[in-house]
C-alpha cells in the first residue's frame, strides 16, 4: 500500500470509529434529576419545652444505585455527578433492579457520611432553615434568629451533624408567619407542639 493510501484508510477508519463513539454517546439515556418539592418540617419536643426541627426526609439512609451500574447506562463518570436525591427519583421510577441498588449503612461508606451531613432530617431542617434566614442570623459560634426562636448549631463530630431548635413554643406563630412570607416551599407541621391552653392544631400549609 502506498504511503498516501495508507493515510487516507488511517483517516477514514479513525472517523468511523469516532463516528459510531458519537452515535452510542448519543443514543444513551440521560438520568433523572431530582425535580424541587415542597418539604415539611416537624417539631420534635425535646426538653424544657424546645422542640428540635426536622425534615419530612428518610430517618436513614435510602438505597442507592451502584456506581458501576450508573456508569454502565449512562457513560463512564455519571456516579461521580448524580446526587443522592437524583438516585432516589431513578429507583422511585422504578428504573433499576433491585439487584442493582444498595443501602449504604457503615460509616466507611461515603455516601453513608454524605446523607449524614446533608440529608439527614435534622441536618436538612437546619440547612433549609438557615438558608432561609440566612440574613437574619446573630452569632458566629451559636447561630440564632432571637426573635423566632431558632439556635442553629454545628455539633463537633465525624460525619457532620447540625440541628435547629425553637425555644419558646409560643413563638411558633411568628416563625410559621416568617416562613410564609420567604417561601412557598416549606410546610409546617406543628402537630407535634400545639400552644399551651389551645387545641391540638394541625398541619399548616406556609403559602
Amino acid at each position: 500500500m502506498k504511503r498516501r493510501d495508507f493515510l487516507k484508510t488511517s483517516v477514514a477508519t479513525a472517523t468511523a470509529a469516532s463516528t459510531i463513539s458519537a452515535r452510542a454517546e448519543a443514543s444513551r439515556p440521560e438520568p433523572l434529576r431530582a425535580e424541587p418539592r415542597v418539604r415539611i418540617l416537624h417539631l420534635k419536643p425535646e426538653e424544657y419545652g424546645a422542640f428540635k426541627i426536622i425534615s419530612d426526609g428518610c430517618p436513614h439512609p435510602r438505597k442507592l444505585v451502584r456506581s458501576a451500574v450508573l456508569d454502565a447506562r449512562f457513560g463512564k463518570g455519571t456516579s461521580g455527578v448524580l446526587l443522592q436525591p437524583d438516585h432516589w427519583r431513578m429507583i422511585e421510577e422504578g428504573w433499576f433492579s433491585e439487584e442493582e441498588l444498595y443501602r449504604p449503612a457503615e460509616f466507611e461508606d461515603p455516601a453513608f457520611r454524605v446523607w449524614h451531613a446533608t440529608y439527614k432530617p435534622e441536618v436538612e431542617a437546619h440547612d433549609l432553615l438557615l438558608d432561609l434566614f440566612s440574613d437574619r442570623i446573630k452569632g458566629s459560634f451559636c447561630s440564632t434568629v432571637p426573635e423566632l426562636g431558632l439556635t442553629f448549631a454545628e455539633h463537633p463530630c465525624t460525619p457532620r451533624l447540625a440541628t435547629v431548635t425553637l425555644a419558646p413554643a409560643f413563638l411558633l406563630p411568628d416563625l410559621a408567619e416568617a416562613i410564609a412570607e420567604r417561601t412557598e416551599w416549606l410546610l409546617l407541621d406543628t402537630d407535634t407542639a400545639p400552644l399551651a391552653g389551645s387545641a391540638p392544631a394541625t398541619t399548616q400549609p406556609i403559602h
